[in-house]
């Protein structure tokens, strides 16, 4: 598949990225404990299967993708643009998601900073790899 003016390995780069920043976030180098501490399991108990690891590098993509275009449609070509558009979409759709979702499930709240973190450095870190790398 091709889409004019996007660069795939660019998008393939991003994805695999926000998918290991993923796994470092959630590790005990930075916010396992308070992640297990607040979701209220223990660790056995939140081991994903490996079709979730596979499903979850899927979703990577298509964020990977779907910032992709965004980044092209405003023609962000710098780092900085790119850092920016990241946060502009993480902040408009990907926070504001968890944050409904947080609100009405009744996750302890904390929870939405850890989630929200994630999401925003590693939209952030997506944003720039797209902007530089056309």
């Amino acid at each position: 598949m091709t889409l004019p003016g996007i660069n795939i390995l660019a998008v393939i780069v991003a994805a695999v990225v926000y998918f290991i920043l993923g796994a470092v976030w959630y590790s005990p180098l930075l916010f396992a404990k308070p992640f297990i501490k607040y979701r209220g399991a223990n660790p056995q108990e939140l081991q994903g299967q490996p079709t979730d690891y596979l499903i979850a590098l899927v979703g990577s993509v298509i964020a990977a993708l779907v910032l992709s275009l965004v980044v092209k449609s405003v023609n962000a070509t710098t780092v900085v643009d790119g850092i920016l558009i990241g946060l502009i979409a993480c902040a408009g759709f990907a926070a504001t998601s968890t944050l409904s979702f947080t609100i009405f499930t009744g996750p302890h709240k904390m929870l939405w900073v850890i989630y929200s973190g994630y999401q925003l450095v590693a939209f952030a870190i997506m944003g720039a790899i797209l902007a530089l790398w056309k």
